[in-house]
């Protein structure tokens, strides 16, 4: 992959402060692309500033927001057209996971997960169409293979993600100008587990073995950026599990006989 793609490329990461926005924040680093790092613990964002300035990158600028906060979302916007117009890619890392059976997860709990997974990605990504219209935007979007097939204790997850594709394959109809990348991960080694969602709005606070034994992060991370150079529409990336689409897609019955018996946790 060639090193230059990403160099100097004004690139802005929600969800930087752990997991695959960190570690794509690192890769991008090393390939010399100015950063604006977002996530809501400001500590650690700038004290991952320091450390991406040594890996190579040619700005990096600190915006610590909460993703779930309507408020909160516009007052970055504003403050990154402080940095930058637009940035040349939005990477839309952040997000809430979902370890919970329907019948035993409250409402609220899929209102949280639709307002961080999907409408807070909606709004960032309409703020700079207009300002894409030079055909230099890209939106890569962190879905995951539950966006394009179904898994037990992921329902909210699963429909907010579902809820992302639908979303930015109509807007790759409508702006063809504009580059839509939708990445998705499989079980990637993460904490995301641990902070996903219980039927009562509460955090797991434990990995799932699947998540534990999954891809290391700064791997997924380098493909990831391979995925984004080569503008793919969709990448899936991640062990024996991404196999899984093409069975929902090919032989769908038997992939609903399979799934729930699936050791997804």
């Amino acid at each position: 992959m060639a090193a230059n793609y990403f160099e100097n490329k004004k690139t802005w990461i929600t969800g930087a402060s752990s997991g695959i926005g960190k570690a794509m924040a690192e890769e991008l680093a090393k390939k010399g692309a100015k950063l604006v790092i977002s996530g809501r613990r400001k500590e650690v964002l700038m004290q991952l500033a320091k450390e991406l300035l040594v890996f190579g990158a040619q700005q990096v600028e600190v915006l610590p927001f909460d993703l779930e906060k309507e408020a909160e979302r516009q007052n970055a916007l504003a403050e990154l057209q402080k940095i930058w117009s637009a940035p040349d890619i939005l990477i839309l890392s952040g997000g809430l996971s979902q370890r919970s059976l329907i019948r035993d997860t409250e409402l609220k709990v899929y209102r949280r997960l639709m307002e961080v997974d999907y409408l807070a990605n909606v709004e960032l990504s309409k703020a700079f169409m207009d300002r894409w219209q030079n055909g230099q935007g890209q939106v890569v979007v962190i879905s995951s293979l539950v966006g394009k097939i179904p898994t037990p204790y992921r329902s909210g997850y699963a429909a907010a993600k579902h809820a992302l594709h639908g979303f930015y394959e109509s807007l790759r109809a409508e702006e063809p100008h504009i580059k839509v990348n939708l990445i998705c991960p499989g079980f990637i080694h993460t904490q995301v587990s641990v902070n996903a969602l219980t039927g009562n709005n509460e955090a797991l606070g434990e990995m799932d073995q699947a998540q534990a034994n999954g891809m290391p992060a700064e791997v997924f991370a380098k493909k990831a950026l391979k995925a984004i150079q080569n503008n793919k529409a969709v990448a899936l990336i991640g062990g024996k599990e991404v196999w899984g689409v093409q069975l929902f897609r090919f032989f769908p019955g038997l992939f609903r006989k399979i799934i729930g018996k699936a050791r997804v946790r």
